[in-house]
């Protein structure tokens, strides 16, 4: 291990499919049919309302990966434009996701590798996933970046099969009544679904990495997010129109039982792949974004600088790629439900987008010179716009997942005190080894 840097690798094709691979992953596979047992046939406007949120944080991770373009740009932004504090804590609550967000996805893989070999024990499928993603990242960008490519076509073709083929073979008594419950279980819904968009940040974290991150950054952003909502509201519609809402609760591959009523075997495997091929993206850009996270607190010095090191012949912060697998594992033993997890999750992102987007609103002014040479910007009036509406969606959501969720609140309240308490012990290690 040297103390190198990173090399940019990532060219406009493969930030486009890193970003799908990320943000749609296998949540689309899995939520939606959890979501409808409470939001009922609506659960797709869930998936809508859930997208204004997210075009917001598109154009925040545009401005800030390209006035920043370094791997960890929303950690710098942090750190530089708020305080270092801050910037630490954002880093202590990304690296922390790991714990929970890659559960999930590979729990969800498990459930749906079980169509093709039955009987294997979930946990296991689980970890065996990870494992094999740990290795692929710490082989390299470019091995991973190749492996996501791949992947993410087969599963896009997979989801078009299945919401075109969903639609086609529509019976639309099954979306009747649209809003069995209300509009509160679909605000809510909403709240989770938003966890399915979030990975956006994944290009920001890895911008240290990209060819002309400028231009590349925001055009990628913006190129993905086309196709991401498309599918986002194309395939909880196909799933709601071909499968009755209320008898999706005991299903883990609603997708795959779904397009039983209307495809041929052979599809219906393809699709169950297409699921695998997801969740593995997923999992894959969580290593990814995570670790360079990792990394740069180590480099910063918030954590062990052992960990601040680049394979010399593979170009990867190995060590820190070590680090978030190993916290991927222990959260898939520690076991919880899908909805539980991201529901905590989406508590996490909010606090580090309200971070984020008061980071952005004082950019300009804390260091103009900086957004001055951005390729991509806005005027003050859209930038503030932009800012104010993204640290008041997520406040919101903070508020009221916490009301469903008052026992996360809690543990994240004391997460972020060890956090604290981390800091100033650092600090002081610091201080003391100046002297």
């Amino acid at each position: 291990m040297t103390q190198a840097t990173l090399s940019r690798t990532i060219n406009l094709p493969a930030a486009v499919f890193l970003i799908i691979g990320y943000v749609i992953g296998a949540t689309i596979f899995i939520l939606p049919g959890n979501l409808a047992v409470e939001a009922g046939p609506a659960v797709y406007i869930a998936y809508l309302m859930a997208a204004v949120p997210a075009v917001l944080a598109c154009f925040v991770m545009a401005l800030i990966g390209s006035a920043i373009p370094a791997s960890g740009s929303l950690y710098v932004i942090i750190r530089d434009v708020l305080s270092p504090m801050l910037g630490f804590l954002y880093l202590w609550l990304m690296v922390s996701m790991a714990a929970l967000v890659t559960p999930l996805v590979a729990f969800g893989f498990a459930d749906y590798f079980s169509h093709f070999y039955s009987g294997l024990d979930s946990g296991i499928v689980a970890m065996t996933v990870i494992a094999l993603i740990i290795l692929i990242n710490y082989l390299g960008m470019e091995v991973a970046s190749g492996f996501q490519n791949l992947m993410v076509i087969g599963f896009i073709l997979a989801l078009l099969i299945f919401g075109i083929g969903g639609l086609t073979h529509a019976d639309p008594a099954l979306m009747k009544p649209l809003i069995p419950r209300g509009w509160s279980p679909i605000v809510v819904a909403a709240m989770t679904a938003y966890f399915s968009y979030a990975g956006v940040f994944i290009i920001a974290e890895v911008a240290g990495e990209i060819k002309n991150p400028g231009r590349t950054i925001p055009l990628a952003i913006f190129l993905s997010f086309t196709v991401i909502i498309l599918l986002y509201t194309l395939v909880p519609l196909a799933l709601t129109s071909t499968l009755h809402w209320e008898t999706i609760e005991s299903n883990k591959m609603a997708v795959v039982t779904a397009s039983q009523n209307f495809m041929p075997g052979w599809l219906v495997t393809f699709i169950a792949a297409g699921a695998l091929l997801a969740a593995a993206t997923s999992v894959n850009g969580i290593m990814m974004g995570l670790s360079r996270d990792f990394y740069k607190g180590a480099k910063s010095g918030l954590f062990p600088s052992y960990f601040a090191a680049i394979h010399p012949k593979f170009k990867s912060p190995g060590r820190a790629v070590l680090v978030v697998g190993a916290l991927s594992l222990a959260g898939t033993l520690a076991g919880g439900g899908i909805v539980q997890y991201a529901q905590i999750a989406v508590l996490a992102l909010m606090v580090m987008q309200i971070m984020t987007g008061f980071a952005l609103l004082k950019l300009p002014s804390k260091m103009p010179e900086v957004y001055a040479a951005s390729p991509f910007k806005l005027g003050m009036f859209a930038l503030r716009f932009i800012c104010i509406c993204y640290i008041a969606f997520s406040a919101i959501f903070i508020v009221v997942l916490g009301m469903e969720q008052p026992d996360a609140v809690v543990f994240g309240l004391i997460f972020i005190a060890i956090g604290c308490l981390w800091y100033v012990l650092m600090v002081r290690k610091s201080d003391a080894q100046d002297a």
